[in-house]
Order: C-alpha cells, then sequence, then structure tokens
C-alpha cells in the first residue's frame, strides 16, 4: 500500500539531492556560503540528518568536485604528446572558468574527485611520453596544475587591473626602471595560453 507523505513532511532524503543543493549554493552564493546548516536549510531539513549521507564539508566538497568532472567530455586528442599537453591543459581550464567554486576549492586544498583520475592520468602519460621518467613526469602534471589553478585565482580576484597599480606602473622612472617604463599600460594581453606554451616547453625540454 502506497504511504503518502504527512502535510509539512520533507521529502526523503539522498546523496544526491544533499549534492545537488551544495551545488546550488555554490553556484549561485559562492563556496564560503556552503555550510552544512545552509544545505538543511535549502532542503527543509536538520543539519543533523545530512550527515546520514555525508560526512561532513570536505566530503560534499569532494562529491561536488566529482560531480563537475563528471560532466568533462574527454575531447579527441592529438597523437603527438607535447600537442595533447596543450589539449589537455587548455580543457582543464577551460572547464574551471565557469565554475569559480571549484577554483575555490582546489586552491585551498588537496581535495580530488575520482571522476577527474583519467584527465590527471592523461597529462603524466603525456609527460612520461614526452620523455621524462614517471616521477618527474607527475611532478611537471603538479606544476602545470598549480599554473592553471592559480591564473584562474588571479583572474577571478583581480578582473580589471587596479587604477592605484595602472597608476603606479604608468608613472615610473624611465631611468630607474626602463624595462617597465617601455610597457604600455594597461595591459590586455592574454597571458595564460603564451605562459602555458613556455611552461611546457620549460618542462619537455628536458
Amino acid at each position: 500500500m502506497h504511504q503518502t507523505r504527512g502535510p509539512g513532511r520533507p521529502p526523503k532524503l539522498t546523496r544526491d539531492a544533499v549534492v545537488g543543493a551544495a551545488e546550488e549554493i555554490v553556484r549561485r552564493d559562492g563556496v564560503d556560503a556552503l555550510t552544512m546548516r545552509s544545505v538543511a536549510v535549502a532542503l527543509g531539513a536538520s543539519p543533523m540528518s545530512l550527515y546520514r549521507h555525508v560526512g561532513g564539508k570536505d566530503e560534499l566538497l569532494v562529491l561536488l568536485l566529482d560531480r563537475a568532472a563528471r560532466q568533462i567530455v574527454a575531447p579527441d586528442l592529438p597523437a603527438d604528446p607535447r600537442e595533447r599537453l596543450t589539449a589537455l591543459c587548455t580543457l582543464l581550464h577551460d572547464e574551471l572558468v565557469p565554475r569559480p567554486w571549484a577554483v575555490r576549492v582546489l586552491a585551498a586544498g588537496n581535495l580530488v574527485g575520482p571522476s577527474v583520475l583519467w584527465l590527471i592520468e592523461d597529462i603524466t602519460a603525456s609527460f612520461a611520453a614526452c620523455g621524462l621518467d614517471p616521477d618527474a613526469a607527475y611532478d611537471a602534471y603538479r606544476v602545470v596544475w598549480r599554473f592553471v589553478v592559480g591564473e584562474l585565482v588571479v583572474r577571478q580576484s583581480a578582473r580589471t587591473e587596479p587604477a592605484q597599480s595602472r597608476q603606479v606602473l604608468g608613472e615610473v622612472d624611465a631611468s630607474r626602471y626602463p624595462a617597465l617604463a617601455a610597457v604600455a599600460h594597461p595591459r590586455t594581453t592574454e597571458t595564460f595560453g603564451p605562459g602555458l606554451e613556455a611552461l611546457l616547453d620549460g618542462l619537455t625540454r628536458g
């Protein structure tokens, strides 16, 4: 016999419902707004009831990262390992751009969703195919990971060059700082692509 839910009684909680509510919070309000209490309020449940489905905020963040990683579509990759590195690192960057909450989480700690392991594997294997030994290949992956995440952290923190820095850089004494004086400010040139290529060239040159 089908049992109906009493009036005002919240729907039965599931892990997917908890993760879905958490995702809505971080997309709308940012990762700082994510707490077990805020998720409980969104679901009309008690905070303690959430712990039957997730162990705490860190586990919830891992589940969020894993959900985001499952949405990444693996592209057709070049056969050349050096070209493959550019494609993989650009893919990582482009997937993180619309997910500022994920950038914040990744920059704050060592949380990794299992569903992103294929990307880590492909980047590490591509470095190995360029001639690096296994340890060096993994270390190179860590370097580019930090470059990608760091570039996005800076971009999110300062979407435009602050007026104060523009003024300081635009009025430097050319006799003391000739290299800086020769640069036009503010700079609007995209730096990620050229920076990535220079970094990958250095890491694979051996």
